[in-house]
């Protein structure tokens, strides 16, 4: 009896011999189930999460060459009213037309200007050679222009790799036709920046060509699918096409795969004769994330398994003293590990629904900033568009198209103005830097003083400008650093909307290293406490009034450019706003 007694402590045993065959096979079907449910649901959440952010993306990308065509659009109605072209197809010298013509096709970024008679005669181009490389005149568009009062689009294939976009529109005087300007757009620019990123993008148009690509060997290829080929044979021996394998439809759209890769691809109509854009983002991060997770479900079930295989060899060695010893020792470790595991778990539940709502506050935070500062920053031109085309409606009532003129190009100054700042304002899919120069303050001044002419002439507030007899010079942005200065006028004009001696005075001051910027209004002054000001989405104005994004915005801006922005109030009354940059010397910018 003893000898067998001895003798059991030292078999050897198997923690599975044990369990019967059908609780193995169920316990490993349902560790197949967890793993599968768990991959269906990760992708879905990754995947719809990409989704998310390539929609965002592709909202962007399909809005900006919106506006570029508008732009170009627009640009070849302005252009038939230009005096000089219009002389020169009324008969009059020519002399300046070659000048006019390119500094017409500088200011919008054209490729090319040809100015043609209505008799199809060329009358002056901006083409290298004196002569375009397209015959614009045997082409259906420049009939079509000759018969209608708006723009006529059109896109010209010189080669199998060179596809031109134009707009063409006449030229009339006072009913009388005199000819046609055919304005080739230059998308390159748009192209280039598509490249930068690491996703795919093509604008294809009613006939399934791709004319605009982040990709140049895409570029004027046609779309198949990747089993069939329906195109007519002569559009087949002329294009090539690209094959892209349909991967079918999931839960958060449609997957294709490109040269091995596959991507989510996201389609947005332009709303532009049948153009398409599709914007492809690659599934392989998502993918990486979602084996990630996998392997750490498969540890975490490996840590079960060894968990029951402990209990199965607690019970076969509980028949000996020196195995029940083993098994409590092995009790206490697996209670120890079964604490981390579900502590692990539970952090792990904790940091994902943590992630969730960040990531959601993350998003609704970005678009409520990007949509309040697009109002706030875009209140201010269209003022004074507004103005500008009061005066010039006025202008034209009474025959004075030069001036009139004028206020048009003020307001074209002021739609480019907008667009800077509408490239600025997208930040919501990347965060860009711009370009840093040397600044000269005396001239950020006037040109914000002109901007804000309308509203100060309105409320008939004089302004006194003091400024040093040299140039003061900052390394900055134009474009932001007039937008401080016309928020602080802003502010002041509506704190002295009840002063009775309402007056604003600006003074440039240019110190060895520090250059300041102080604007003084003749207002109630500052009830509350100056910190409080620029904190975002504070505000005194009555509701509807202001949304407190201005002052804000303004001091980020300062303090990405090296400086400050403070305020206080006047001993003499009134409020002081005061914006501080390091000042450099001409030429000597690090």
């Amino acid at each position: 009896m003893s000898d067998t007694a001895a003798s059991e402590p030292t078999q050897r045993f198997d923690p599975f011999g044990r369990l019967p065959a059908p609780l193995l096979v169920a316990g490993a079907l349902l560790i197949g189930i967890i793993l599968y449910v768990s991959y269906i649901v990760l992708t879905d959440r990754y995947l719809g999460n990409l989704q998310n952010r390539a929609l965002v993306r592709a909202t962007l990308y399909t809005g900006t060459i919106s506006k570029v065509l508008q732009t170009y659009g627009m640009a070849s109605a302005l252009i038939t009213q230009d005096r000089n072209l219009v002389s020169v197809l009324s008969g009059g010298p020519n002399e300046q037309t070659q000048l006019v013509l390119g500094a017409l096709q500088t200011e919008i970024n054209a490729r090319n200007l040809h100015l043609y008679t209505s008799a199809g005669q060329l009358a002056a181009t901006t083409a290298p050679n004196g002569l375009p490389d397209i015959n614009h005149t045997a082409a259906p568009y420049f009939e079509s222009s000759l018969g209608t009062d708006i723009s006529i689009f059109a896109t010209v294939a010189v080669s199998n790799s060179d596809q031109r976009f134009l707009f063409a529109r006449r030229i009339t005087q006072r009913g009388t036709i005199l000819g046609v300007v055919v304005l080739e757009l230059d998308l390159a620019p748009l192209q280039a920046e598509w490249a930068t990123s690491q996703n795919q993008i093509f604008v294809t148009n009613a006939d399934d060509l791709i004319l605009l690509s982040s990709r140049a060997e895409w570029r004027y290829r046609l779309l198949s699918t990747f089993f069939e080929a329906s195109f007519r044979p002569d559009t087949m021996r002329r294009l090539n096409l690209l094959p892209i394998l349909q991967l079918g439809p999931t839960d958060v759209g449609q997957q294709v795969e490109i040269d091995g890769e596959i991507y989510l691809q996201i389609e947005q109509d332009l709303d532009f004769r049948g153009w398409k854009l599709t914007y492809l983002a690659p599934t392989i991060d998502a993918t990486a994330r979602v084996n990630a997770v996998l392997a750490l479900e498969i540890m975490v079930l490996a840590l079960v398994v060894a968990g029951i295989a402990y209990i199965s060899s607690r019970r076969v060695a509980q028949h000996s003293l020196r195995v029940q010893r083993e098994s409590e020792e092995l009790r206490a470790l697996n209670a120890r590990l079964s604490s981390e595991i579900e502590e692990r778990m539970r952090v792990q539940e904790s940091l994902q629904a943590a992630e969730k709502s960040l990531e959601q506050s993350s998003k609704l935070a970005a678009l409520g900033q990007m949509s309040t500062a697009i109002s706030h920053e875009l209140n201010q031109p269209l003022a004074a568009m507004k103005t500008y085309l009061a005066g010039a409606r006025l202008l034209l009532r009474r025959n004075r198209g030069g001036e009139a003129l004028a206020s048009f190009q003020r307001i074209d100054d002021l739609i480019t103005r907008m667009s800077t700042i509408t490239r600025q304002l997208k930040s919501f899919a990347h965060k860009g830097e711009g370009e840093m120069a040397e600044v000269e303050l005396g001239a950020v001044i006037t040109s914000s003083l002109a901007m804000m002419s309308p509203q100060l002439s309105q409320g008939r507030v004089p302004v006194e400008r003091v400024t040093p007899p040299y140039p003061v010079y900052v390394m900055g942005d134009t474009l932001r650093l007039e937008q401080i200065l016309i928020n602080l006028f802003r502010n002041a004009l509506d704190a002295m909307s009840d002063a009775p001696d309402a007056a604003i005075t600006v003074e440039l001051f240019g110190g060895e290293t520090l250059a300041r910027i102080q604007v003084r209004d003749t207002g109630p002054g500052l009830s509350a406490d100056p910190r409080e000001l620029f904190e975002p989405f504070y505000t005194t104005k009555e509701a509807g009034e202001g949304v407190g994004l201005g002052l804000a915005i303004s001091s980020g801006i300062a303090e990405e450019l090296g400086g400050s922005l403070t305020a206080r109030n006047s001993s003499q009354g009134g409020a002081i706003f005061e914006l501080s940059l390091p000042r450099v010397k001409e030429g000597k910018a690090a």
